[in-house]
């Protein structure tokens, strides 16, 4: 499932090759300390400016045996066109100039100050990727949950990606399966830009106060356009309505038989693709946990870059701290 060696390009790998390859990384640096998802996703550039159209599948070609000096019916796949877009994320940081002026490298401070700016982009990015809906927010894109939204027993339906943890209450969270890959999930930023992502030192400009009087400021503009297609709706899959509150009770939902369920729901159609599972904190810990008793073999804690992380199956379980606690029943 996860693919050693890949081709697929990040977001860090696309800005890498970019003018401003450097300064724009090191940036990707800053945003990944506090979203994993960005150190994972595949990008790709929209192919109709700031929007992106692909076919999914969703049937396959009839095939038939053929006997000697007869013919065949010609057949096709069944396809759906699904279109895409992106959004666009803009904040301003500015700094006071005497203040920044004062330190030893006033580039550093300035972009020490942006941090909070850039964890609030960061924050807002990940929380679209779970959640966004163009149905409330048309500025935005449509993000994984609107898509994974019902259950079904139809195996080729989305729905039949989607399994039920069984909770009934307001206080339920998701585990997620994303499988990354220019045939399966992807990130989208606009045709020609630098990645989506470009930083603009505006330089020192005049700013007012509240009182409406003027001082000298450094400012910065950072800008994120960003969008997300799923290629192929069978290489990830939803674990829903876990119920919280009931993690370390008697009723505690079978995460693992779960997560079982959901590697074989998308093994044999993610194998060309990176799968990486995401959760919260506290669906993490509780994974954690069980990853420490010794006679449980799927769940295990590796080490991945020097650091310790739990993985299922060999695919790790990163934290998502966007994916909530208060989801919606999944029906």
């Amino acid at each position: 499932m996860a693919i050693v060696g890949n081709t697929y390009l990040t977001l860090k790998d696309k800005l890498a090759q970019t003018e401003n390859g450097k300064a724009a990384s090191a940036i990707v640096d800053l945003l990944a300390q506090s979203n994993s998802l960005i150190e994972d996703a595949v990008v790709r550039e929209c192919n109709e400016g700031s929007t992106h159209k692909t076919t999914v599948r969703n049937g396959l070609p009839e095939v038939e045996f053929r006997k000697f000096y007869q013919g065949v019916n010609s057949s096709k796949g069944e396809y759906t066109q699904i279109t895409d877009t992106t959004g666009m994320l803009e904040v301003y940081s500015q700094v006071d100039k005497s203040l920044a002026d004062l330190e030893g490298d006033t580039q550093q401070f300035r972009m020490n100050e942006a941090q909070a700016f850039l964890e609030s982009m960061n924050n807002t990015v990940q929380q679209n990727i779970f959640y966004g809906s163009k149905a409330t927010n048309p500025a935005g894109f449509d993000g994984l949950a609107p898509r994974y939204n019902k259950i079904s027993d139809d195996k080729n339906s989305i729905g039949y990606r989607v399994l039920n943890a069984g909770g009934t209450g307001k206080n339920n969270t998701s585990i997620w399966f994303i499988t990354w890959g220019d045939l399966h999930t992807h990130l989208l930023y606009p045709k020609g830009s630098s990645a989506g992502l470009v930083h603009t030192d505006k330089g020192a400009q005049t700013a007012t106060d509240s009182n409406g009087n003027m001082y000298e400021v450094y400012r910065d503009h950072f800008k994120w356009d960003i969008g997300m297609t799923v290629r192929d709706f069978r290489s990830t899959c939803r674990i829903a309505n876990i119920d919280v509150d009931s993690l370390d009770s008697e009723n505690a939902p079978d995460l693992l038989k779960l997560m079982v369920q959901a590697y074989h729901r998308i093994n044999r159609f993610a194998k060309t693709g990176n799968t990486v599972i995401y959760c919260n904190d506290t669906i993490q810990t509780h994974l954690h946990f069980q990853a420490m008793n010794k006679t449980n073999v799927k769940l295990s804690v590796d080490d991945f870059a020097g650091k310790p992380v739990v993985t299922f199956l060999g695919i790790p379980v990163k934290c998502a701290d966007q994916i909530r606690n208060d989801e919606k029943v999944v029906v």
